[in-house]
């Protein structure tokens, strides 16, 4: 009898944990979702430069894909009521479609676990590699969140995009390439620039954030031990 209670009470212990970093990773999405602090609104038509991915980067590092795709869910449905609530303009537009607000939100985590998959056996899990595996991971979900997003864009809106660009400069000197492809050349030119610079923030901070997050915990369960071991004396 005690002995199942002993591996009930961690696997409870568990999912309590799992629901607790899910739901405050989540309300943090939020909050930078719909505060200055999660988006930087670019003039037209750039998109607004984002950290909203970083929660769920972390979600995914911390507790699994489950957990890292319940906050990408939650990071995809700001992102679609967000379009649709404010007076937003350019190509973020476009982000009232759930296949672009959404659904590459939902795909971050899976990029991240499989990244984190090879990682683990290219490297150990301890020390330098696992240092290196964090930012590789943090890295590859930024990228996701900017490739995916911007490439359904082209995929979905290309001849509209183009045509809003067009009527944007509505000038005479642009040559004709540009002209026919001004919405692929759009993204191509903000992507590469926007990509880089998310993806470096991200292998910056997730890696710190997580640190600190580990290191906290091990102080808990070391708590818990010497509670537990001056209990029993």
């Amino acid at each position: 009898m005690s002995e199942t209670n002993t591996v009930s009470k961690p696997r409870k212990s568990w999912s309590v944990r799992r629901l607790v970093v899910a739901a405050m990773l989540s309300a943090i999405t939020i909050l930078l979702a719909f505060t200055p602090i999660g988006l930087i609104t670019m003039p037209a038509p750039l998109p607004s430069i984002t950290i909203m991915h970083l929660p769920v980067i972390l979600a995914v590092l911390l507790e699994g894909p489950v957990v890292g795709l319940s906050v990408g869910f939650v990071f995809g449905i700001s992102s679609l009521i967000r379009a649709w609530g404010s007076g937003i303009v350019g190509l973020d537009l476009f982000f009232r479609n759930p296949l672009i607000s959404v659904l590459p939100r939902m795909l971050i985590p899976l990029a991240v676990w499989a990244v984190y998959q090879l990682m683990m056996k290219l490297f150990s899990k301890k020390g330098i590699g696992d240092k290196v595996s964090t930012i590789t991971e943090a890295a590859v979900g930024s990228v996701t969140n900017t490739v995916l997003c911007l490439g359904l864009i082209v995929v979905i809106y290309g001849n509209d995009l183009s045509e809003y660009v067009n009527n944007l400069i509505a000038a005479g000197n642009a040559v004709e390439s540009y002209m026919d492809h001004a919405g692929a050349w759009l993204v191509a030119i903000v992507g590469v620039p926007y990509g880089i610079a998310e993806a470096v923030a991200a292998a910056i901070i997730i890696p710190l954030i997580k640190i600190a997050v580990e290191a906290s915990t091990r102080r808990l369960r070391r708590g818990k031990k010497a509670g537990s071991a001056a209990a029993n004396e």
